[in-house]
């Protein structure tokens, strides 16, 4: 059966099922810390493998594109597929909000699409880390509002057995990369990415012989986008939105170490994977230059604004790393590490290893 998963020390060992990897894709996979499936389908991978959602086609050239209001739209319209299916079906709504900016978008759709007598079935998972991160919000939206759960990591172990599981997943993938948060500070963002990314992946792994291994490999892949790639900014959305899209569609159900991930997955809406969100980032395009790190994720931020009012939050609200401090209990977890493989029948394959032999190629 073919793959469609495989976590980033899966990716980094070198081996799968037993058969050594390219060597060029395990860099690929050092490079972006996961287990990278291109959904266009260009790269030799070394291994069969599925696309779950294949890449659609660019939508024609709109002058009027407004990317607030069509962001907006597809909010509204993504999380009244959501409530009408948690209604539907007669299911409660776990939202894992992070305080961040794509969860905190999540949680305001489903505030505004589920009628306020249902309120009842909307249940943020949080913690203090997520109340840190956005206590306005906390205070005027949550508290003594809906019926929240503070739950410690890791957040898996809190997707009960029927409840809808709503992510803010796929948001980073829509406007660009965490990759390129330094970039963007330091202005090489928006210069052209072939003077920047052989200095980016120098720095990574100090050898020229490998830049010039993974800089051919991905070169096609380069070639596969429908966009055109001028600048770091842009190709670092492209290589995030078509080579890192499946395993943040699939880690959180996988992470779950339960023996149902297919239903798993099947009950978990990622608010930011559907189509429609994806069009509007091909459809974006034009629009992805950011001034810096406080205007990063801007049609997002508007939508929470129009909800919340909060300027401060509009004006100065950055992104920060929210997922890392919930998908696991780092302190249960010990010095056990994983590496995961899975095939498109859900099952997982899974090898457990010593923290200190993470990055040790398999031989």
């Amino acid at each position: 059966m073919s793959v469609i998963f495989i976590n980033s020390h899966r990716g980094k060992s070198g081996v799968l099922f037993g058969e050594k990897l390219p060597e060029a894709y395990v860099l690929a996979c050092k490079f972006f810390d996961c287990g990278i499936m291109d959904r266009t389908g260009t790269l030799d991978q070394g291994f069969d493998y599925r696309v779950l959602d294949p890449i659609p086609a660019s939508p024609p050239a709109d002058e009027a594109f407004d990317p607030n209001a069509a962001f907006a739209a597809t909010c509204d319209a993504v999380a009244g597929e959501i409530v009408q299916r948690a209604l539907a079906e007669d299911r409660e709504i776990r939202v894992l909000w992070s305080g961040g900016i794509d969860s905190t978008v999540a949680l305001i759709a489903l505030i505004k699409n589920l009628p306020p007598a249902e309120h009842h079935r909307l249940v943020p998972l949080l913690n203090m880390v997520s109340i840190n991160e956005y206590p306005l919000f906390f205070r005027n939206h949550i508290l003594r509002k809906l019926p929240f759960q503070q739950v410690p990591a890791p957040i898996t172990n809190h997707f009960g057995s029927r409840e809808l599981i709503v992510t803010g997943e796929h948001g980073d993938q829509l406007f660009g990369s965490d990759k390129l948060l330094p970039f963007i500070s330091n202005g090489l963002a928006f210069e052209p990415w072939e003077d920047v990314l052989p200095l980016h992946l120098f720095d990574k792994f100090g050898k020229g012989r490998k830049v010039d291994i993974l800089m051919e490999y991905l070169r096609p892949q380069f070639a596969a986008s429908e966009q055109p790639l001028r600048t770091t900014f842009e190709l670092f959305w492209w290589l995030n939105y078509s080579l890192k899209w499946q395993q943040v569609s699939l880690r959180l159900p996988v992470f779950t170490f339960r023996d149902d991930v297919a239903a798993v997955f099947n009950r978990t809406h990622h608010f930011f994977r559907d189509e429609g969100f994806q069009r509007w980032s091909l459809a974006n395009h034009p629009n992805r230059a950011c001034a810096g790190l406080t205007s990063y994720k801007q049609a997002a931020k508007a939508y929470i604004y129009d909800f919340t009012g909060d300027e401060e939050y509009l004006t100065h609200k950055t992104k920060e790393p929210s997922l890392k401090h919930v998908i696991l209990d780092r302190r249960q977890q010990g010095a056990t590490r994983y590496r995961i493989a899975m095939t498109e029948d859900f099952n997982p394959v899974i090898e457990t290893f010593h923290k200190h032999f993470k990055n040790q190629q398999i031989v």
